[in-house]
Formats: C-alpha cells, sequence, structure tokens
C-alpha cells in the first residue's frame, strides 16, 4: 500500500467506532507514530472540519504527534498555533476536550491563556482535559489557581486529576497549596483523600497525621499512597520489608508523639 492510501485508510479507522474505542486509539497511535509532515498537514486540514470527531481526532494525533522512543514532538510550535485558534472558536465539548488535552502534552505556556476559559465548564469531561492540561504545567505557578479551583469542582474524577496534579505530581510547596490539598482531607470520594494525604505528607504538613494514622489503622491492606505518606513523614529511604499498616502507625505515633493524640486501651 502506498504511504499516502496508508494514512489515508488509518485516519479513517480513527472515525469508524466510538470515540473510546480501542481500534480508533491504535490508529491514533499509528499516525502519531509515523509523525511525518503529511500527517501533520492531512491533522491541520481535520481541524477546519465540519465534523466535530474529526477535529477531535486531529487534536488527539497532533498532541503528541512524532512522540515515542525519546523521539520529540514533531512540531510543537505549529501544532500549539492550530490548537490554540481551533480553541478560539470551538463549541463541541469532544473537540474542546481534545484540543486542551493536546496543548497539555505540548506544554507551550503560550496556552494557559485559553485553557484558562474552560475551567469552569459545564462539561465535567472539558473540565478534566483542563485539569489533566494544567496538570501538565504544574511547574508554573500561573497553573496552580486554576488546579485550585478544579480541586473543589463537583465531579469526582476532575477533583482526583486536579488533586493529584498540584499534590503528588507538582513539587511547589506554599501556604496556599497545603492549605488547598488539607481541605480535600475530607473528600467523600476516597481516591481524593488520598492524593491530598500524599502531596501534604511530601510536604511534611503534620495536618495530615490524624487522617493518615486512622488510615493505617484499617485491619485491610492500605493503600500504597498511604504507605509512601508514611514513609515520607518518617524520612524512611525505602520502605521496611514486611511492615503492616499498624506498624506505619505506630511509628508514627512513636515518631511524633506530641502532636498525636494517644490511644486509650
Amino acid at each position: 500500500m502506498r504511504s499516502d492510501d496508508k494514512i489515508s485508510s488509518l485516519f479513517q479507522r480513527t472515525l469508524a467506532c466510538d470515540y473510546d474505542d480501542d481500534d480508533a486509539w491504535e490508529a491514533v497511535n499509528d499516525l502519531r507514530s509515523t509523525g511525518s509532515r503529511e500527517v501533520f498537514e492531512w491533522a491541520a486540514r481535520w481541524l477546519q472540519s465540519d465534523n466535530a470527531l474529526e477535529r477531535a481526532r486531529a487534536a488527539d494525533i497532533l498532541g503528541q504527534i512524532g512522540v515515542g522512543a525519546g523521539r520529540p514532538h514533531a512540531f510543537p510550535a505549529e501544532s500549539c498555533n492550530l490548537l490554540i485558534e481551533l480553541l478560539h472558536k470551538e463549541t463541541h465539548s469532544r473537540a474542546a476536550a481534545s484540543a486542551i488535552v493536546a496543548l497539555g502534552h505540548i506544554e507551550d505556556p503560550r496556552a494557559l491563556p485559553v485553557i484558562y476559559k474552560f475551567v469552569t465548564h459545564e462539561d465535567a469531561v472539558l473540565r478534566h482535559a483542563v485539569a489533566f492540561a494544567l496538570g501538565c504545567f504544574v511547574s508554573d505557578p500561573v497553573s496552580h489557581p486554576g488546579l485550585m479551583v478544579l480541586m473543589g469542582d463537583d465531579d469526582e474524577d476532575v477533583r482526583d486529576w486536579a488533586t493529584f496534579s498540584l499534590g503528588v505530581w507538582g513539587d511547589l510547596d506554599s501556604a496556599r497549596v497545603r492549605d488547598a490539598l488539607a481541605r480535600r482531607l475530607g473528600d467523600s470520594f476516597e481516591n481524593v483523600r488520598l492524593e491530598a494525604i500524599a502531596g501534604l505528607a511530601k510536604r511534611g504538613d503534620r495536618r495530615v497525621l490524624p487522617v493518615l494514622i486512622e488510615s493505617l489503622d484499617d485491619p485491610d491492606d492500605p493503600d500504597s499512597k498511604l504507605i509512601e505518606a508514611a514513609c515520607a513523614l518518617l524520612a524512611f529511604v525505602r520502605e521496611p520489608g514486611g511492615w503492616t499498616g499498624q506498624d506505619y502507625a505506630n511509628a508514627l505515633r512513636q515518631r511524633f508523639r506530641d502532636q498525636v493524640a494517644p490511644i486509650w486501651q
């Protein structure tokens, strides 16, 4: 099959099934891996399509075109320009979400203002895309106000990704960051609580101690994030072999005995 015929076939496969279909994503990944100017130009044309799925697939491809096995993005500046232009006029949530995720992958700070426009969008799928994209810029403090807003989102998956991005993925430490994480210690969604615990422990914030110890006291096997949090606070270089959650809880009580209420037998 000629190269242009193969590329045409792959682009058509991206449309053959639902957006989340594995075969469609396999075609997207094949086009990304090809990383040629021909693929870029085809995707650029699809960004102008009247078909929202075509625009979404084009954004999916442009976000990581050429990336893989140590290879950088093939056309970062050009792709960023096209995706920003799309978002200035895009009204379809799926296409906009794909463009925002793509801009997160490219990590060009010029995209931050247009990404911010969607922080409070009514569509949770789109807000989740914003949480991911802002997480890609988490080393830039400009991303933090948006992530803090999304940490209080009505959608638990949005809260989860925003809390992970700011608390675990990011390293910046400030009173505002710690306070935002502390507000999530009582979150109704367990994953969010775990991300908040990990983020606070990583920063040595001892407000996490009561909820961390209580969680480690649970007779079930503790989540790996709880173990990571305990090791961070205990300054362990590696996990002790054979320790249970109760062992970690007791070690925390001993290490921080002046800051943790005793257990009365």
